[in-house]
Parts: structure tokens; sequence; C-alpha cells
């Protein structure tokens, strides 16, 4: 009987011991009372981590508040928002997402047009100082330049004249202007008219020259016989002269005010482009005469004319 006793307690010392040792072979784990609940399987990252939360288990789990588990995907470059990817370069979203196109889009300057905008007629009108008007001037420019380049009919081709009504230098437009080389002959308006001695005109339009004012063809007027006689009823400024302008351009009689195209010769102002001298609106007779009296010929001259492109 008392055998029978020992054995039964020796048998719940085994036992004891044995639950024991079992629950000392499992991990202890001390709970974070600042850790929320998870499933289980493993513990959520905290709230704002990215992927840094527990093991996960047998179930996904669920993303924490404020940021991206684990197991989270990467956001898709293609769809990210907010801002530009690889695949965004150039386009007009800007690298901030606000629409602004990137800094390096801006695109290249306008080009310069390096185009003929000005030279000087071939020929007259074929009756002196009668051009059948201001109009017929203008055509008489627009003629001759798409005769060279048909492209060249896309200008405004303005003769530089003067009118009762209106000053050679306000037809013009307002420069560059470049000759048939490709060569600007002046930059603006002002520039154009400074003819004082030493004047800005001089950088770009030498004195003595005959290979900056050419023809439409790119030649230049010959140096013999003198042809440099370019009617423009025009002072040093471009404004009307008093000279007169045959009429508005208009008849073969009368006088009008000439320049020089290779700055150099006679006259008040013998280097001036515009207004060296007065002379006569007749026709030479026979054609082609020079140096004719009460003729554009008188002092040299076919009764040529500038022509500058307006635009």
């Amino acid at each position: 009987m008392h055998f029978s006793r020992l054995a039964s307690s020796f048998i719940l010392v085994l036992t004891a011991v044995a639950c024991s040792d079992s629950e000392d072979s499992a991990p202890v784990t001390t709970a974070n009372p600042n850790q929320p609940s998870t499933a289980s399987g493993g513990s959520a990252g905290t709230a704002g981590s990215a992927g840094t939360g527990g093991a996960a288990g047998a179930a996904a789990p669920t993303p924490s508040v404020g940021g991206s588990s684990s197991s989270e995907a990467p956001p898709d470059p293609v769809l990210n928002q907010g801002g530009s990817t690889a695949s965004d370069e150039g386009s007009s979203a800007g690298a901030a997402g606000t629409g602004e196109p990137p800094a390096n889009d801006a695109g290249p300057p306008p080009s310069d047009d390096t185009t003929m905008s000005f030279f000087l007629s071939s020929r007259g009108s074929g009756d002196g100082g009668n051009f059948g008007g201001i109009a017929g001037a203008d055509a008489l420019c627009e003629t001759l330049a798409t005769a060279v380049d048909p492209a060249l009919a896309a200008k405004t081709w303005r003769a530089y004249l003067s009118t009762s009504t209106e000053n050679a230098r306000d037809r013009i437009g307002a420069g560059p202007w470049r000759n048939a080389a490709g060569v600007i002959i002046a930059n603006n308006v002002d520039e154009l008219h400074d003819q004082a001695a030493g004047g800005t005109s001089e950088a770009n339009y030498p004195l003595n020259d005959i290979n900056t004012a050419l023809r439409e063809d790119g030649s230049p007027l010959p140096a013999q016989p003198v042809l440099h006689d370019i009617l423009t009823g025009s002072n040093l400024d471009g404004t009307l002269s008093a000279s007169g302008t045959c009429s508005d351009w208009t008849s073969n009689t009368g006088t009008t005010r000439n320049g020089h195209s290779n700055r150099a010769g006679g006259g008040q102002n013998p280097s001036s482009w515009n207004s060296a001298h007065d002379t006569g609106c007749g026709e030479p007779t026979p054609a082609g005469t020079n140096f004719q009296t009460g003729t554009v010929s008188q002092g040299g001259g076919a009764g040529s004319i500038y022509c500058f492109a307006a635009d």
C-alpha cells in the first residue's frame, strides 16, 4: 500500500518536471503595451514605417496606417504621381509635378534670317523718275527680288523713296538688313542714317566701297562707267527732301535728290548713300546715255533705287 503511494508520487513529480522543461523551450515574448495587436503569424510595422514590420505569417499582414508594409509593391514608375520619372523627361510635366516645363525644354532661339533684305535695283523704271507712283516702285523691288529667288516673295519689299506724305526711313521696317551676300549693311534705322563723320553707319556700310550695296543678283555696280547715283528724294536723315520727288514718282520732269551707292564722289554730301546731291527726273535719250543733264543720269546713274525688306 505504501509502495503504491510512493510510486504514484514519483510519477507526479516526473510529470511536473517534464511539463516545466517543455515550457522553458518556447521563446519568451514580452508584450509591448504601445504595439497594436496584429494578425497571427507576424507583427505589423509601426505607423508610417516602410517595411519594418515583423515576419510574415500564413496570411498577408494588413498594411499599417500612414506607411507601406514590407509586402507592398513599389510604386509603378509610369503611374508615379507628383513627380517625373525617366520616361517623363522633356514632357510638359515638371519634376515637381507642377506642370511647368523642365528648364532644358525651352527650345532653341529663333534662327536669324540671313537671306537678302536689301539691294540696289539693277535697272530703273525706264521712264526716269516716273515709276507709276510709290506703289509702282515697290512692285519693281518685288519683281527683281523674286526673279532671283521666288522665296523672297514672302518678304514685303519697299522702295527707299520719300513722298509728300511719307518719309523713306519710315517705309523700310526696323532692320537689320542684309545684302545679297548675307552681310548686314545696318542693324536698325538710326544706325543706317547716322552719316556724320565717323557715324555708326560706316561700321557696316563703309565709304568708297562698291561691294556693300549689291544688286539683287549679288553683283556690284561698276566703278566705270560711274552709275552710283540712286534716286531717294530724301535728306541725310531719311526724311522728305525739298529738292522734289518727281511728283511723287509719277513724272519724268522736275528734280529730286539722290545718293551715292559707293559712298564716294561729288556733290554737297559726296559720302552719303542717300543724299549726295540733286538730279533730274528725265529718262536719258537715247537709252543708256550717261551724264545727260536734266535726267537721272546727269551725275552718273541709271535711275536705280534702293530696295529694303520691311519685315
